[in-house]
């Protein structure tokens, strides 16, 4: 009769040589795929789009800023599980890629496109393309002067009791612009104004709206937006006129720019004159300075004396 402890420890024993024997099944087959997907190369095609950066490329507009392009791309070990992460990849090239090869066309090396590529995936992956370029058809670029307009005018405000001494406009209000000859046809230029409190004179500096990937200006896309404001006021100045063998105190009411009424003085304000018949004295009044206004002249008439 065997012990007790002998028929259980028989069964145990048993059960763990079956999971160590199970256990070194599975390592061994991991090893064993490791070692076949290491060495193992894949293949597959893909397609990726090469695009440039700007629609102009020195003196041409591209007419095609994007192509497609497939080609096979290769890797070994783990990265040959990934393949599929190429297809259709965005590849955007420098300016400096782009070669004239005539005056419709501009060349791509295919080279280039796959450094940038081994660029983006870090080394992972080998590319074959079958050309050896890229042609990308171009056109001549066209070159205009167009105005640029004013948008958003509501949004200036100006204080209580000021008037405009230098209406607002554009410096400059027009700009060259290059672009392909429809673009250049259909383009509408402007700057937006935003909510601004004119008190004064000032110079907004804003971006030109209304450029695209197929216009673009030559020197500036940004003008400036000038105007000046002024507190407008009310005075009364008092001229003495001879008139004959009469000396009459006239008295004129002006409207102006708060700081020409202030600085300036009254012979540089006013021209005081009269004309005469045989019973009156008929007076006017004419103002010497921009923006200033004659109200009223008191009294406007006088009769001559016998």
């Amino acid at each position: 009769m065997k012990p007790a402890s002998a028929g259980f420890f028989i069964p145990m024993l048993k059960r763990l040589l079956h999971k160590e024997f199970l256990l070194f099944i599975a390592l061994t087959s991991t090893i064993w795929l490791l070692t076949t997907i290491s060495n193992a190369k894949r293949f597959a095609n893909v397609s990726v789009m090469v695009c440039s950066p700007s629609s102009i490329i020195g003196d041409k507009f591209l007419v095609d800023t994007a192509l497609t392009l497939n080609l096979e791309v290769s890797a070994s070990g783990i990265n040959a599980l990934r393949l599929s992460e190429v297809d259709g990849e965005e590849v955007v090239l420098e300016a400096s890629s782009f070669l004239q090869k005539d005056d419709k066309t501009y060349a791509v090396k295919s080279s280039e496109v796959s450094s940038a590529l081994k660029s983006i995936f870090s080394n992972n992956y080998d590319f074959s393309i079958a050309s050896t370029e890229l042609l990308f058809p171009c056109e001549s670029l066209l070159s205009s002067k167009l105005p640029v307009r004013i948008t958003g005018m509501k949004n200036i405000k100006l204080p209580e009791g000021y008037k405009w001494l230098e209406p607002i406009k554009l410096q400059p209000d027009s700009v060259e612009v290059v672009g392909s000859a429809d673009a250049v046809r259909r383009a509408d230029l402007f700057v937006e104004v935003p909510e601004f409190f004119w008190d004064g004179g000032h110079a907004l500096d804003l971006p030109i709206s209304g450029l695209s990937k197929d216009l673009s200006t030559v020197e500036i896309d940004r003008v400036e937006v000038i105007g000046l404001s002024e507190l407008w006021s009310e005075k009364k100045v008092s001229v003495p006129l001879i008139l004959g063998q009469q000396i009459v105190d006239v008295e004129v009411w002006i409207s102006g720019p708060i700081r020409s009424l202030l600085n300036a003085d009254i012979p540089e304000l006013i021209d005081v004159t009269y004309a005469s018949d045989e019973r009156f004295y008929s007076i006017s009044c004419q103002t010497l300075i921009p923006d200033v206004t004659v109200l009223s002249v008191q009294p406007n008439v006088i009769e001559k004396l016998n």
